[in-house]
C-alpha cells in the first residue's frame, strides 16, 4: 500500500504518536480500528417520547441555569420542547461552558434519558448551540464511536478514517482479500473493502439494531475474519507448544494419598479425575497447557494442590499466581494449613511488601530456597528469578492477559525446557465458548459441587425495603452468623448514584447497633485488608461492608447471607460469583439483591435465572438459550481477548464454522491475516 499516514490531512509527528498508542500506524491499521458503537444524530426526539436507559438526540430552549449544592456542587440547566422539559445536570463545568447556557438559546443535545417518578434529566449531555435562523441540519449517517486514548478525539479520528475511506472508494488504497475463494462462497461472505466503508460509514437509513447485529452482511464479514484469526492463532499456538521440551515429573503418589488422607473431608469423583489428568501430563516430555473451569466453590484450590504437591516432591518450584492480593493471601494461609505435615517451604509475595521482606523472599526464590510461592503479578515482575520452576498456577485467569500468562511461563525458562501450566477459572461458560476463548489449551472440567454444599436462596429487594434487609441482617448477626455486603464502588459518585462502601458503612453503623461492622476496599493498604480479614474469619467481625474486590476464592464458612447493592448494575457472573461468597458452611444461606428503580426486562430475567438456578452452568446455558448469549461473561471476562469487532457469547454461532475452516487457510494468508487482527502480539516460538 502505496500511502501513508503522513499523506492524511492534520497528522503530523504528534499524531503519529498518539495514533501509535492505540496500534495505529498505518493507514491499514486505522481502517481496522473499528468503531465500537455508533449514535444516532439523524431524528430527533420529543421530550415527551423519551425512554429510560435510552439515548436520544433533542432539541429545546433555555429556560434556568443555576449552579445548586446538593451532597456536591453542580451545574443544573432545564430546557424544553413543545411537548415538555428535561433537566440537564453537570458536575464537571467551567465559567466558559456555563456562559453558554443562556436563557433564551436554542441547543441541541445528545445523552442518556434518566427518568425517575419526580424527573427527566440528561448527565453531561453533548450540546450543540445555535439561533433558530441558523438551525443545523441533522446528520444523514449513524456517527460511529471508536476507541481513542488521551489527547486524541472523536472528531480527528472520525476525520482521519474519512479521508482513507475516500481514498477506499476512489481505489487509489485496497485490501487483497486474504481469504481463499472457497470460504468466500461457502459462507456468502462480503469483499473486504465493502464491508470496511459500510462499517465505517453505515448506509443511510439503516436501522441501528440491524446494524450491531451480525446478521448484518457488513459486520459478518467482519467477525468472520477476526473470529478465523484468532482460531489460526490458537492453531499454530498448539503446534508450536508440541515442539517444547518441559519437566518430565515421575509418577509418585505417595504425597498425594498422604494429603487426601489429613483432610478433613473427602474429595469429589470430579476433583480427583481431574487431578489425574494434571498428574498425567506433567509426566509427559511437554509442557502441560491445561484450563481447568469448575464452578464457584467446587474445589479448584485443592485440585491444583494437588499439582502443585507432585512437582515439588518431584524437587521442583511452584508460583501460585492471584488476581488480587486479598485472594493471595487467603490462598497463602489455607494452603499453609493443608500441607502443615510436609516439609514445604511456603512463601507470600505482593506489590505493597515491605522492601527488606520483599527482597529477601526474591533471594530465596533465587536460591531455590521456597518450595512455592504464591503471589499477585509482582510475580512476573523483573527482578524475579526462579532456581527451578516447574509448574505456574494461574488462578482466575480471566483477571490475567494471555500476555501476563506467557511472562510468567518464561521466569520458568531454563535452558529449553518450560514449565507446566495450569489456568482456573470459576466463569461459569459452555463448552463452545470456552474453547474458542482458550482454545490453546486443553480443557478439564470440575462438574460436582462437595458432600453437604446447600442451596443458597436469592432474593430480590427494591432499596425502599432497605429496613426489612437491616432487621433480617441484624437477626442473623444475633444468632451468630456473619454477613457480606457488597457494594459498586468505594466513594460515592453522583453520575453512576451507586451505593458506595464508605457511605453504606456509616449507614448501617447508625441503623444496626450492638453488631461489628468491617470495612474493606481496594484502596486500603495490604496489612490493613489482612487484619479486616483475619477479623472477619475469628468471627470478631460480624458484618463485613466491601467492593467486589471479594468477588473471588474468599472462603468464610459461617457467612450465611451476602447482601449486594445495585445488582441490576452486575452481570449474572459476577453476581453468581459474588453469591458463591456465602454457602461454605453447614448453614442455610441467602443472597439478597438490591436494586434501584424500576427493573428492566434484562434485570428481572437475569435475577429469575439466579433465583432459579445455583450451578453456574446452568445458568450460562439458559441465558445463552433465553437471551442468544448476552452477558453470560461480565466485562472482565469479555476482555480477555481484545477482539476489535467480534463479541464472543453474541458471535459464537461462528465458532464452529471458523473452526472448520481453518484448515483451508494457507501459513501465508494465517501470517497477514494475525497482523491485521490479533491486537497483543504474541511471538509464537519466542515465549
Amino acid at each position: 500500500m502505496s500511502k501513508s499516514l503522513l499523506d492524511l490531512k492534520g497528522i503530523g509527528e504528534k499524531a503519529l504518536i498518539k495514533l501509535s498508542k492505540i496500534g495505529i500506524n498505518s493507514i491499514e491499521e486505522l481502517l481496522f480500528h473499528l468503531p465500537i458503537r455508533y449514535q444516532d444524530k439523524t431524528k430527533l426526539t420529543n421530550i415527551s417520547d423519551l425512554e429510560h436507559g435510552k439515548k436520544y438526540l433533542i432539541e429545546g430552549v433555555i429556560e434556568k441555569a443555576n449552579i445548586i449544592f446538593y451532597k456536591k456542587r453542580m451545574f443544573v440547566v432545564r430546557i424544553s420542547d413543545f411537548t415538555g422539559s428535561i433537566q440537564l445536570r453537570f458536575f464537571y463545568f467551567n465559567k466558559s461552558q456555563m456562559s453558554n447556557f443562556s436563557i433564551g438559546k436554542s441547543v441541541r443535545c445528545y445523552g442518556e434519558a434518566r427518568i425517575t417518578k419526580t424527573t427527566k434529566e440528561f448527565i453531561h449531555p453533548e450540546c450543540q448551540f445555535f439561533s433558530q435562523s441558523n438551525r443545523p441540519i441533522l446528520d444523514e449517517y449513524l456517527t460511529p464511536v471508536y476507541p481513542i486514548t488521551e489527547g486524541l478525539h472523536q472528531h480527528s479520528l472520525r476525520n482521519f478514517i474519512k479521508q482513507s475511506l475516500a481514498l477506499l472508494r476512489s481505489k487509489e488504497i485496497q485490501f487483497p482479500e486474504i481469504l481463499p475463494n472457497k470460504i468466500l462462497k461457502k459462507y456468502n461472505l462480503e469483499n473486504i473493502n465493502i464491508a470496511l466503508i459500510n462499517i465505517h460509514n453505515p448506509p443511510k437509513n439503516i436501522i441501528y439494531d440491524d446494524l450491531v447485529n451480525t446478521a448484518n452482511r457488513d459486520k459478518k464479514r467482519l467477525v468472520f475474519e477476526e473470529l478465523l484469526a484468532h482460531q489460526l492463532v490458537f492453531k499454530r499456538i498448539r503446534a508450536f507448544n508440541k515442539t517444547l521440551k518441559s519437566f518430565q515429573l515421575n509418577n509418585n503418589d505417595k504425597p498425594i494419598k498422604k494429603l487426601i488422607e489429613k483432610l478433613p473431608f473427602q474429595p469429589t469423583k470430579s476433583q480427583l479425575c481431574v487431578m489425574e489428568e494434571i498428574v498425567g501430563n506433567m509426566q509427559k516430555k511437554t509442557p502441560m497447557m491445561r484450563l481447568v473451569q469448575g464452578d464457584v466453590g467446587s474445589g479448584k484450590t485443592l485440585v491444583a494442590l494437588f499439582g502443585a504437591l507432585h512437582a515439588i516432591t518431584n524437587g521442583y518450584q511452584v508460583a501460585f499466581m492471584a488476581p488480587t492480593e486479598i485472594l493471595s493471601e487467603q490462598h497463602y494461609q489455607s494452603i499453609k494449613i493443608m500441607l502443615k505435615d510436609f516439609n514445604i517451604k511456603i512463601a507470600l509475595l505482593y506489590g505493597g511488601m515491605k522492601k527488606k521482606e520483599k527482597d529477601m523472599i526474591i533471594e530465596d526464590i533465587k536460591l531455590g530456597n521456597i518450595d512455592l510461592v504464591i503471589g499477585t503479578h509482582a510475580l512476573i515482575q523483573n527482578q524475579i528469578k526462579f532456581f527451578n520452576l516447574a509448574l505456574v498456577i494461574i488462578d482466575e485467569q480471566h483477571k490475567f492477559g494471555v500476555h501476563q500468562r506467557m511472562i510468567l511461563t518464561s521466569k520458568g525458562k531454563n535452558s529449553d525446557t518450560f514449565p507446566h501450566q495450569l489456568i482456573l477459572t470459576a466463569t461459569p461458560i459452555p463448552r463452545t465458548l470456552a474453547m474458542t476463548l482458550y482454545g490453546n489449551l486443553d480443557y478439564s472440567i470440575i462438574d460436582e459441587m462437595p458432600m453437604g454444599r446447600k442451596r443458597i436462596n436469592t432474593i430480590a429487594l427494591s432499596e425502599n425495603r432497605r429496613q426489612e434487609v437491616f432487621k433480617k441482617i441484624k437477626k442473623q448477626c444475633q444468632e451468630g452468623n456473619q454477613i457480606f455486603w457488597v457494594c459498586p464502588l468505594i466513594d460515592e459518585s453522583e453520575v453512576l448514584e451507586c451505593k458506595a462502601a464508605t457511605k453504606t458503612y456509616d449507614e448501617l453503623k447508625k441503623k444496626i447497633t450492638n453488631v461489628n461492622i468491617g470495612l474493606i476496599h481496594g484502596r486500603m493498604k495490604m496489612k490493613e485488608k489482612e487484619v479486616v480479614m483475619n477479623d472477619f474469619r475469628n468471627k470478631k467481625i460480624d458484618l463485613l461492608v466491601s467492593t467486589t474486590i471479594i468477588e473471588v476464592g474468599l472462603d468464610i464458612p459461617n457467612a450465611t447471607v451476602i447482601v449486594i447493592e445495585n445488582s441490576e448494575r452486575m452481570g449474572l457472573s459476577q453476581l453468581h460469583q459474588l453469591r458463591g461468597r456465602v454457602g461454605r458452611g453447614e448453614k442455610e444461606s441467602t443472597c439478597i439483591l438490591i436494586y434501584k428503580g424500576g427493573l428492566s426486562e434484562t434485570a428481572k430475567s437475569r435475577i429469575n435465572i439466579l433465583r432459579k438456578h445455583n450451578n453456574g452452568f446452568d445458568i450460562a446455558k439458559e441465558d445463552l438459550e433465553i437471551r442468544g448469549p448476552g452477558e453470560i461473561l461480565g466485562k472482565k471476562q469479555k476482555g480477555e481477548i481484545n477482539f476489535k469487532i467480534a463479541n464472543i457469547t453474541r458471535d459464537y454461532k461462528y465458532i464452529k464454522e471458523t473452526k472448520e475452516c481453518s484448515d483451508m487457510v494457507s501459513e501465508e494468508a494465517s501470517e497477514l491475516l494475525a497482523k491485521r487482527w490479533i491486537t497483543e502480539k504474541i511471538e509464537i516460538g519466542k515465549v
